[in-house]
């Protein structure tokens, strides 16, 4: 950066105005430079004080909230910033970034569009205004703005994100199918091609993503999951990392070293289902490690995690740093509790970072990678074939109704009512708390025929974690069940106890086809609310006629749409009935929670793999 665009930004040009009010942003940018951030946060205000308008004065306190991370009021000050300077595009640059960090993914777009519309010819407007719509499921639009900067900038990091480009919320399942075979076009293109552009160094600098969604399609993913893998090998060639000590692995005579990674070492689906290893794993057999992936949470389920494990490591989000990082703990076993949920995460597993590297139901689809040589599931998840549904070797668990060492839920002293949710006593609650992307289309026929059938039901959603998706569901449903739509209730998101009052609030749950509940299923068992489920091909889809199983009870497993259907209304209008089920359940469930078989086929899991593995050659 030049000495004249530096004094610039820091607000050393053009001090006209009050002395002392000059001299004090002096001040306040040295401060800022210098990085003693409360200094001049105080200096800035100062300036504020004598002239309240002063741009410079607002860009260097924006710049002091985003660096302490106080991005809404960083978010508030730059809105201000651009009511005085509304040319500065810059500051609208930073305002859009500010606006993704706090969640206001609109707000964000639209400012990416008033950037791109300045100045049509700066690729990188155009590419972020593809990251904000695809961020909110617009992907024809997010396309769009792909295309459109690729011209003005030809690249491998846009080629890329054209080529794995999925909604959230599919419109139907024809664009569903459309937007498979896109992809797969798309892969193949782009692995025969001549690669005119230099190669990636960095996947995250980039923005590249996960093919995350493909899970909740319904489908086999195997084929586009590797021909991704192979292309990101292709475009990121140091994605192939592999470690000294596993490219000339020696023998062990002591405990196996098992590492558990996750960037959701908290109060989140896969923390709830991970802490149960980090206490209960054998240690006079192993040495358990948790490799947090930063940003690193700290709440009552990170704190619980890191007093249970023998060590704890922040892993940075930088993968070379976080390679050697992990190197460093000499681990014979790298466990991914998921891999596609983020990106970070996805692109560190291609490395090699200990001898057997594997990973289980946490995002239960395959993953592609070559270097995960193990996918961990369950004889009860699996129907006859399955193992050509996974490009790892698929390693099953015997005799579980879950994977997770699960720690039984308990509803708080004083639950919820319903009308504290807004629902009425005289309405029969059919709840689907789901994520919205779990919500196949095929679930609109089955969800249609059931508010049909029962003029006093109501169908309780959860609004998406972006505000968007639930409009894009509505728009989905305005066309495939329009005369019961307005019967569909969105709920905000809730907090973990008002979730479960709301569950134990409701005559049925209904299961999402194709992709099953995990937490949410054993969250119902545990306070009796009885879950209709309708069993898949694919492990993703199949978890809960798992719980079932083990439980003994097979009144709410459906054998097709229509016994679905039939199910849910006899559950939600037989009050009897009901009730027998859900005293039958919560005298079930408890097999289901603090399962000590879980971590005992873990043990004899882990203690199988690394025996099978070429670095017991050397022993």
């Amino acid at each position: 950066m030049g000495e004249k665009k530096r004094r610039v930004e820091a607000g050393l040009l053009n001090l006209q105005g009050n002395p002392k009010a000059g001299r004090l942003l002096r001040e306040a940018q040295q401060f800022l430079g210098e990085h003693r951030l409360k200094d001049a946060k105080l200096a800035f205000e100062a300036v504020l004080q004598i002239e309240p308008d002063r741009v410079e004065a607002l860009k260097g306190l924006s710049a002091v909230a985003l660096q302490v991370g106080i991005v809404k009021a960083a978010v508030n000050i730059l809105a201000r910033v651009l009511k005085l300077e509304p040319g500065d595009s810059e500051s609208r640059q930073r305002y859009a970034e500010a606006l993704e960090s706090s969640g206001e993914l609109e707000a964000s777009v639209r400012q990416w569009r008033v950037l791109s519309e300045a100045e049509p010819g700066n690729a990188d407007y155009r590419e972020n205004l593809g990251l904000g719509l695809q961020y909110l499921g617009d992907t024809d639009d997010a396309a769009q703005a792909y295309r459109q900067a690729f011209e003005l900038r030809p690249s491998l990091g846009l080629r890329a994100k054209l080529a794995t480009l999925t909604s959230p919320i599919v419109a139907s399942r024809d664009a569903m199918l459309s937007e498979r075979q896109a992809m797969e076009h798309n892969l193949d293109a782009l692995l025969d091609a001549a690669l005119e552009e230099s190669v990636l160094q960095d996947p995250m600098k980039e923005a590249l993503w996960t093919n995350f969604y493909l899970a909740y399609h319904g489908l086999s993913n195997r084929i586009l999951q590797i021909k991704t893998a192979q292309m990101y090998r292709r475009i990121v060639p140091s994605l192939d990392y592999v470690a000294a000590r596993c490219a000339q692995p020696s023998g062990f005579d002591r405990k196996i070293k098992i590492g558990l990674v996750s960037q959701f070492f908290y109060n989140h689906s896969i923390g709830r289902t991970s802490r149960g290893l980090f206490a209960k794993l054998s240690r006079e057999k192993f040495e358990v490690t948790a490799l947090f992936i930063a940003p690193v949470v700290d709440d009552e389920y990170s704190r619980f995690i890191r007093q249970h494990a023998d060590r704890s490591v922040d892993v940075p989000q930088d993968l070379k740093a976080a390679r050697k990082l992990i190197e460093l703990q000499k681990l014979d076993i790298l466990f991914y509790q998921d891999i596609g949920m983020e990106p970070f995460g996805y692109f560190l597993a291609y490395s090699r970072l200990a001898p057997v590297q594997c990973v289980s139901f946490g995002h239960p689809d395959t993953t592609g990678i070559p270097s995960i040589d193990y996918f961990i599931s369950n004889d009860l998840y699996e129907t006859p074939g399955a193992a050509q549904h996974y490009s790892e070797r698929l390693y099953l668990l015997s005799g579980l109704g879950t994977l997770a060492y699960y720690y039984r839920p308990e509803l708080p002293e004083a639950p919820k009512a319903r009308s504290d949710f807004g629902l009425s006593e005289a309405d029969r609650i059919y709840l689907c708390p789901q994520n919205l992307f779990k919500v196949h289309p095929d679930m609109d026929d089955i969800m249609g025929a059931i508010l049909r059938q029962d003029p006093a039901g109501r169908l309780v959603m959860v609004s998406g974690k972006i505000g968007h998706w639930t409009e894009l569901l509505r728009r989905r449903w305005s066309k495939s069940i329009p005369d019961v739509i307005d019967r569909i209730v969105f709920l905000p998101r809730l907090a973990s106890p008002d979730f479960l009052s709301l569950i134990a609030r409701s005559d049925v749950m209904l299961d999402t086809l194709q992709f099953n509940g995990m937490n949410t299923s054993l969250e119902a068992f545990a306070v009796g609310t009885p879950v209709v489920t309708l069993p898949g091909e694919f492990q993703r889809g199949r978890h809960t006629q798992a719980m079932y199983q083990k439980m003994g009870l097979t009144d709410c497993v459906a054998e097709s749409p229509q016994d679905y259907v039939n199910i849910a209304l006899r559950v939600a209008s037989d009050t009897r009935y009901r009730a027998r089920l859900s005293a039958q359940i919560l005298d079930r469930c408890a097999c289901l929670f603090e399962d000590t078989q879980v971590i005992l086929e873990f043990e004899r899991c882990f203690a199988d793999i690394l025996a099978r593995s070429p670095y017991a050659t050397a022993l």
